[in-house]
């Protein structure tokens, strides 16, 4: 039998390890090959290589993200006259799914598959009908969610340094399990559908750490829904990733209110915070929401764990979902202002997706949730939220995303907040994001600043650009456009020209390479001064004070 196990990935740099744990559990009398494609690659050729490819089993990895192309890939490939066996695995498929196989599918794998997809090949192989554990068909309708034994797994080639990966190991992820299943029940998630939590044993984990230190590879995501679930288990992974890894830099999820003392003294003292990175899930800090989707949270430990993790200058992925029950626009502005003032190096702001199999879709109802029918079934009204206070929380999100973790203007909004320019950091992202999305597409560079003008024009402009302008003009290899009229005069220039003469900076360089503006520093207004090399380097900046009497480098 010819097999093809694949799917869409959401970029290049991703790999679906669920299809290389598949793949390594193949049986011999199955030829089985692994492609993988991304959300850009083209449909329609797509199409031409599945049905030019004559196999009798195509299998696809679903998830929320790629659900709907896939169904289309599907649709067409059917249209082309492709008859083999098409089935269907992953999240997005293992619940409340079985309209799939009236849609151009053949069987749905429910929950892991290394075991039950092979089971279903040889049950084409021997053109018989029967029911397997955790694959559901036409004929036979089940739902039993499948587990695969992680001791059986253990037996196997391990999947993360396949031949087939081997080439390109330094430019993509790797994605690492050393767990499966989580022990929290929060309702609005899939995890909590899988209470069980299950482990890959320490020496296991060991040996594909030694294996992994050895490689190429630069970032490492653990998929473990909880990384520290057992402290001293977690505990002696994370020392060893930081005596022996040396080369990669982990990301992994954990419980912050739950992180022990020894790990947490741990990250803050002994490891290389460069080489770290967390994903922490508040969501709310709305004690009524937190009892109502049955999450557990010490708030009062959880902030002062960010605290230290802030301070002891590991990265850290903060999580807030909007729409969840009992939190309205205040109560989620508190929770937004409360996290973003623990000092979190990124902060994300979802909107909830009231996901198939979760205990929360089954009380929607309940809370009134108007979401989208698709996915990714993001949530559009609530007793708590009207479409439009869910619009503007959404434009905030892109505010954040685009101003704050893609460190374009941190400055400037670190500054506004502690000089009192706008008392809620919610607020500022609100505005932004409503000015954000007003920019002209494609906008230009010196548009996304001048977006920071318009929107607060009761502030003294500036005061305001003196800040911006310590944003824009960092990391630039050659002079931009300015974004305002807010220009240094000739007598200013003339000045700054002479006191970086007399602190040493080249005469030839001041006249052409020297951009000078206005600027903001340890609580004084002055000036910027940038030379740009004539060798595609970044910009050296060194600030003068209001007097035109100093100056010294500016490093943030």
């Amino acid at each position: 039998m010819k097999v093809l196990l694949t799917t869409l990935n959401a970029k290049y740099i991703h790999k679906n390890l669920a299809l290389r744990w598949i793949f390594q559990a193949r049986p011999n009398d199955c030829h089985v090959q692994l492609h993988e494609y991304t959300l850009k690659d083209d449909e329609n050729r797509i199409v031409l290589e599945l049905v030019e490819g004559d196999y009798d089993l195509i299998c696809f990895s679903v998830y929320i993200w790629n659900i709907d192309p896939i169904l289309s890939i599907v649709a067409k490939c059917r249209s082309c006259g492709l008859t083999c066996k098409i089935l269907a695995g992953g999240p997005e498929v293992s619940y409340e799914s079985s309209d799939l196989l009236e849609r151009g599918f053949d069987a749905l794998s429910l929950g892991e598959g290394e075991e039950s997809v092979w089971e279903y090949a040889h049950m084409l192989i021997k053109k018989q009908s029967y029911e397997i554990s955790g694959v559901m068909t036409k004929e036979h309708p089940n739902q039993t969610l499948r587990k695969t034994s992680l001791a059986f797994l253990e037996t196997l080639d391990d999947p993360y340094f396949m031949d087939m990966d081997k080439e390109d190991m330094g430019q993509r992820y790797l994605y690492l399990e050393t767990s499966r299943g989580c022990p929290y029940g929060c309702e609005y998630c899939l995890s909590s559908t899988d209470r069980s939590l299950r482990m890959f044993s320490l020496p296991y984990v060991l040996i594909l750490l030694e294996k992994l230190s050895k490689s190429e590879v630069k970032q490492v995501k653990l998929l473990d829904r909880t990384f520290n679930a057992d402290p001293n288990r977690a505990l002696q992974i994370a020392r060893f990733m930081n005596e022996h890894c040396k080369k990669q830099i982990f990301q992994f999820e954990v419980v912050a209110e739950t992180l022990s003392e020894e790990l947490l003294v741990f990250f803050e003292t002994e490891a290389d915070p460069k080489r770290f990175r967390f994903e922490i899930g508040v969501q709310s800090f709305h004690e009524p929401t937190l009892k109502a989707v049955g999450r557990i949270q010490n708030n009062a430990r959880l902030q002062e764990v960010i605290t230290r993790l802030s301070n002891a200058n590991v990265v850290l992925h903060v999580d807030l979902i909007a729409g969840l029950p009992y939190e309205d626009k205040r109560t989620f502005q508190h929770s937004f202002d409360t996290l973003f003032a623990l000092g979190a190096s990124e902060l994300q702001l979802g909107i909830l997706k009231v996901l198939k199999g979760t205990a929360l879709k089954k009380k929607q109802e309940d809370f009134g949730f108007v979401y989208d029918e698709h996915a990714p079934y993001a949530i559009r009204k609530t007793n708590w939220l009207d479409t439009l206070e869910l619009s503007s929380i959404e434009q905030c999100a892109t505010a954040v995303e685009k101003y704050w973790n893609k460190d374009a203007c941190r400055f400037t909004i670190q500054t506004m907040l502690a000089k009192g320019w706008c008392d809620s950091a919610f607020v500022l992202f609100e505005r932004l994001g409503e000015a954000y999305a007003k920019l002209p597409r494609p906008y230009a560079p010196q548009h996304f600043y001048q977006a920071f003008v318009t929107v607060f024009k009761e502030l003294d402009a500036h005061h305001l650009i003196s800040c911006l302008n310590m944003d824009y003009y960092r990391n630039k290899k050659q002079r931009p456009p300015h974004f305002h009229e807010d220009k240094c005069t000739k007598k200013e220039r003339t000045k700054i020209k002479e006191l970086a003469k007399a602190f040493g900076i080249a005469s030839f360089d001041l006249d052409h390479y020297a951009d000078m503006v206005y600027g903001y520093d340890s609580h004084q207004y002055g000036f910027l001064l940038i030379i740009y090399p004539h060798h595609e380097q970044i910009g050296k900046r060194w600030f003068v004070n209001e007097s035109i009497t100093e100056i010294k480098e500016w490093k943030e």
